[in-house]
């Protein structure tokens, strides 16, 4: 089975995202695996670089980053939902950005 992958890139640290309560019963993605977290210079953030991978129909739960987000998918397609927003499908090849606190989910189909 072949499984999704986008490269999350998220400004302050990777890990600390706020879920908020998930619309939908779609199965989890798993869990981001951290490759470096480096500090930003003269402030107390740092910037995280990470791999996150979607088996087919999962999804990450709705959650808010608490800094700027930019993803990059490297293999097949995630679909982005941000309320009151149109969906954004994103494909191999391409990003999106998310700016802090925006609560969204990611979806592969």
């Amino acid at each position: 089975m072949k499984c999704f992958r986008y490269l999350p890139l998220i400004v302050l640290a990777l890990m600390s995202v706020q879920p908020v309560e998930a619309a939908d019963k779609a199965p989890a993605a798993k869990d981001t695996v951290v490759l470096q977290r480096v500090p930003i210079a003269g402030t107390d953030r740092e910037m995280g670089m990470g791999i996150a991978e979607f088996p087919p129909n999962a999804s990450k739960p709705r959650h808010e980053a608490t800094g700027p987000e930019v993803a990059y998918v490297l293999e097949g397609e995630v679909t982005v939902r941000v309320d009151g927003q149109p969906t954004q499908v994103v494909r191999a090849g391409e990003s999106y950005r998310m700016p802090a606190g925006v609560a969204h989910v990611a979806t592969r189909h």
